[in-house]
């Protein structure tokens, strides 16, 4: 297996796959010297398997990653990265810290100095300077790292304020990507039950010196709010008669009722036995030893990675890559296989507003679990299942603020201008824009744009119609270009938080909208298979008011073909006229039962959106411009589009896209 060193080495050598990258570049990037970085590769060379994976070497050029079975690969790195401990992790300073602090503050651990030299195998004066750092982000607390008459180190500070900086420390955006901020996000918790919740584990963890995660922990806390919700509404585990004391020691036992008394009191609810019961056997559940709790254990494991692989296509996201979301769902799966086999039916009061409010993610757990058939045998209730989306609805909301927006750069030709401003917006939007490719005003095609989020344009790109948003700047890129992407930024990050709703509510305006650019007229269901030619030939008929109208818009229509295909995934044609031929907008669509054949692009073609833009100034037409860029990220759209009957349900499948 892999040490963390060489999943940082790969992963970044993943990222730039498509070219081969210096140990200098590497080492500069993941935070390693450049004799570091090539011991790690020959360790990495001589252990896996060429037909997994292998980093070839190229005099002069660097090292690339070459990958031989991509499921082997993605297999290869989680398994590594499941059977890591905790001291495979501590190698770097932001390891060495949290391990420090996880010692001297989670688990009040006494270690001296020369404990923490030879645990983490430092130099002295690497120790200090962690130190010192450690220090300065204590000392806002008003805390401290103390050193007793035996040499022993602690943190001097009030209790309270400790509690507060682990809160801030450990379930910040540095490891767990706001867990608090999440569950608030996605209203399903008050923020201050999550928050009291985390307290009353800590103080009691620390208490009686439990070894746990913090995964579990926020697991535990899911758990544990749930409970809350639950015994307000009075909705209860019924008849669960497991002897809470069997097979533990009175330690545990204490532990345990300390944690259910503490609840108890601060949230002013009488929790019933079978409710003790049920955080006892959580809590006993996700405080093993960790050579128990690692992931890999689980025994459906390779289902399981199978299950989230195939998810994470569904999803558009990649939860294999969320060590959040994959401890703590494995952890919950092995949760729930132990309460079904223990006869522990639960209840969960979230259940039927995910069913209203996330049909489509219910939906997905419930077909997945099916189809790799994962606890095909055992009875998973409706509420179990509950709990499993509240993990991927948690790591949508994770994806929807780390999402990087994909950028294709446009220049009059595809090299010096284009490099040079790939250069500059790269250095302006590290964190928010991730480049695609740079390529010349001629090469922008379908396959170009696919995965594209927005176009940055050294050239006028108003002539063509496209299924992307634009930006026009300078090779320069100066404050008001800046300005400009700055605003498509936003509104992009907004429209992808405006995704994972599943709320359908169509105001007035957008049905005004609508109405503005589609009609009925303007609209075919076709039955019969048919050509290119004949469908533009009626089109064009249709549009045009004159015969001479008709010839202009066949006549800049292939001129914009020229440019370039206008075929998207070969089932979707979005033609235009290279230049506005009529005042108003208009669109007319066409949705085909049977193939049309488009030419050397498509021989099965089914939807058409041909668009005539507007002449003059019209500041609506860019709204509806992005409903085809959703249509044309979705397969499921395009699919629901090629299902329709009539112009209502076109209709009203557009205005939820609006």
């Amino acid at each position: 297996m892999l040490s963390d060193r060489e999943i940082r080495i790969i992963k970044f050598l993943y990222k730039n796959k498509d070219k081969y990258c210096t140990s200098t570049e590497i080492g500069y990037n993941v935070g390693f010297s450049e004799k570091t970085i090539r011991t790690n590769i020959n360790l990495i060379s001589e252990n896996v398997p060429k037909n997994i994976f292998e980093i070839v070497a190229k005099k002069g050029s660097g090292f690339k990653l070459v990958i031989g079975d991509h499921d082997k690969y993605i297999d290869y790195i989680y398994k590594s990265k499941a059977s890591m401990s905790n001291l495979d992790q501590i190698y770097d300073k932001k390891g060495r810290e949290k391990y420090i602090l996880e010692n001297l503050l989670l688990e009040n651990r006494a270690l001296t100095f020369d404990d923490l030299l030879e645990i983490l195998f430092v130099s002295e004066s690497t120790l200090q300077r962690d130190i010192y750092s450690l220090r300065n982000k204590l000392k806002d607390y008003g805390l401290d790292i103390v050193k007793d008459d035996n040499s022993y180190l602690s943190i001097s500070g009030k209790e309270l304020e400790k509690r507060h900086f682990i809160l801030d420390f450990f379930f910040s955006s540095i490891y767990s990507n706001s867990f608090i901020n999440e569950l608030e996000d996605l209203n399903l918790f008050h923020k201050a039950t999550i928050s009291q919740l985390l307290i009353i584990l800590l103080d009691e963890i620390r208490e009686y010196g439990i070894s746990v995660n913090d995964y579990a922990i926020q697991n535990l806390v899911i758990h544990f709010a749930l409970v809350i919700e639950r015994v307000k509404i009075n909705c209860l585990i019924d008849n669960y008669d497991k002897d809470i004391a069997k097979g533990e020691g009175d330690e545990f036992l204490d532990f345990a009722k300390s944690v259910i008394r503490r609840i108890s009191k601060s949230f002013a609810i009488d929790l019933p036995i079978e409710e003790k019961k049920y955080i006892y056997l959580q809590l006993l559940s996700k405080t093993k030893l960790s050579s128990e709790n690692s992931i890999k254990s689980f025994k459906d494991y390779n289902q399981v990675i199978d299950l989230l692989r195939y998810l994470s296509k569904k999803l558009n996201i990649n939860l294999l890559d969320d060590n959040v979301f994959m401890n703590n769902f494995i952890e919950h799966l092995k949760a729930l296989e132990n309460r079904v086999a223990s006869g522990l039916y639960i209840s969960n009061p979230l259940t039927d507003k995910i069913k209203t409010q996330y049909t489509s993610y219910f939906d997905l757990v419930v077909d997945s679990f099916k189809k790799f058939s994962i606890f095909e045998n055992m009875d998973i209730t409706d509420d179990e299942r509950s709990y499993l989306v509240i993990y991927i609805l948690s790591a949508l909301e994770r994806n929807k603020f780390n999402k990087k927006i994909n950028v294709l750069v446009v220049c009059a030709s595809g090299f010096s201008t284009g490099l040079m401003l790939k250069n500059r917006i790269q250095n302006e939007y590290t964190n928010t824009i991730n480049i695609k490719n740079v390529i010349g005003y001629y090469e922008i095609t379908p396959k170009n744009l696919d995965d594209v989020d927005l176009i940055i344009s050294s050239v006028d790109l108003e002539g063509l119609v496209i299924a992307v948003p634009s930006v026009k700047v300078s090779v320069f890129l100066d404050e008001d270009d800046c300005a400009l992407i700055d605003k498509e930024v936003e509104k992009l990050i907004k429209s992808y938080q405006d995704l994972w709703s599943d709320e359908q509510i169509v105001p007035n305006t957008n049905l005004t909208l609508f109405e503005k650019y589609f009609s009925e007229k303007n609209f075919i269901i076709n039955k019969n298979p048919c050509t290119k030619d004949e469908v533009l030939n009626l089109i064009y008929k249709s549009l045009a008011s004159t015969h001479e109208m008709e010839e202009f818009f066949r006549d800049q229509t292939l001129l914009r073909e020229n440019f370039g295909s206008i075929v998207f995934k070969t089932l979707v044609a979005i033609p235009h006229p290279v230049s506005p031929i009529k005042d108003k907008a208009e669109i007319f669509t066409v949705i085909s039962k049977a193939d049309i054949s488009w030419g050397k692009d498509s021989d099965k073609l089914r939807i058409v959106f041909y668009i005539s833009p507007p002449g003059k100034n019209d500041p609506d037409f860019e709204k509806i411009i992005k409903v085809f860029t959703k249509i044309l990220k979705d397969d499921s759209l395009i699919q629901a589009l090629i299902n329709i009957e009539n112009f209502i349900d076109f209709k009203e499948l557009i205005l939820n896209l609006l």
